[in-house]
């Protein structure tokens, strides 16, 4: 199983265009606030004492938590370049159990999107301390960072893992994958403002198991630039921008939603490889 995680970091780090590919979402969400959305946001915001740095933490936010997400499309991508051809049928009629082939795949989707996640909570950080002139976040608020990114991590990569599981074909899968990343962006609140969609896009956005991630990871970024805000107005912020949403209140509901997504999402994609095997 080593040698299978080991092989899909290396061929995923060789390939440029699936590296640069999971910064897609990232681009998109950083050109959105950068030539519509930036300007606009921050004087709606006038109210508070930092605006610049709420918006810039909440866009740095949303680049974290589509990173973790769309990282793991270019990695799991390798599961259907091996099904198509034939190198992952080799592998399933070796004496490797099937179960240790499919983790195997999966850990490599996993430490694959944890390496690039990582790379840009450290660049998000540099650009917080030395372009918004914000506070260097705390050893707490940087180790909480780190799991929340974690368990958005391993949901991203159990739902990638869970949807690959049905394609054979790389085409029909990169396909999905051009219409699948971007949608991941709205489905987390991370293009539009959260506040600003209809009631039912809300519910919609609220209860995807991502958002859970993503909202921890902007809880724990802008806590620092709404410090000098009073609580009441920078609860009315949160709210509209997604960092603060109904249940998600408290930070062990949106935890345990990330851990019981991830192990359905994975059971039932190592299920559906299960029977797929077994009808062929």
């Amino acid at each position: 199983m080593n040698a299978l995680v080991y092989r899909g970091l290396t061929l995923f780090f060789k390939n440029k265009q699936a590296v640069v590919g999971s910064f897609i979402g990232a681009f998109i969400m950083i050109g959105l606030y950068v030539f519509l959305l930036g300007d606009s946001m921050i004087k709606q915001l006038s109210m508070l004492s930092q605006p610049q740095l709420v918006i810039d933490t909440w866009m740095l936010a949303g680049v974290i938590g589509i990173v973790s997400a769309s990282s793991t499309l270019g990695s799991v991508s390798q599961l259907i370049r091996d099904k198509e051809r034939n190198v992952y049928t080799d592998f399933m009629i070796s004496p490797i159990s099937k179960k240790h082939i499919m983790l195997g795949y999966f850990l490599s989707t996993f430490f694959i999107s944890m390496f690039v996640t990582l790379g840009v909570i450290l660049v998000s950080e540099l650009y917080i301390v030395f372009i918004s002139n914000g506070a260097l976040l705390s050893f707490k608020q940087f180790g909480l960072l780190i799991l929340a990114s974690l368990l958005t991590v391993l949901c991203s990569s159990a739902f990638m893992f869970f949807i690959a599981s049905f394609f054979r074909r790389i085409d029909t899968f990169s396909t999905m994958t051009s219409i699948i990343g971007p949608l991941l962006g709205f489905l987390t609140g991370c293009y539009v403002p959260i506040g600003s969609l209809p009631e039912a896009t809300r519910n919609v956005i609220q209860y995807f198991p991502l958002t859970s991630g993503i909202v921890l990871i902007r809880k724990i970024l802008t806590e620092n630039a709404f410090a000098s805000d009073s609580p009441k107005i920078a609860l009315a912020v949160q709210k509209e921008l997604g960092i603060v949403m109904n249940y998600q209140h408290d930070v062990l509901i949106p935890v345990i939603i990330l851990i019981v997504s991830s192990v359905l999402f994975l059971g039932i994609a190592l299920w559906n490889v299960k029977r797929i095997e077994l009808t062929r």
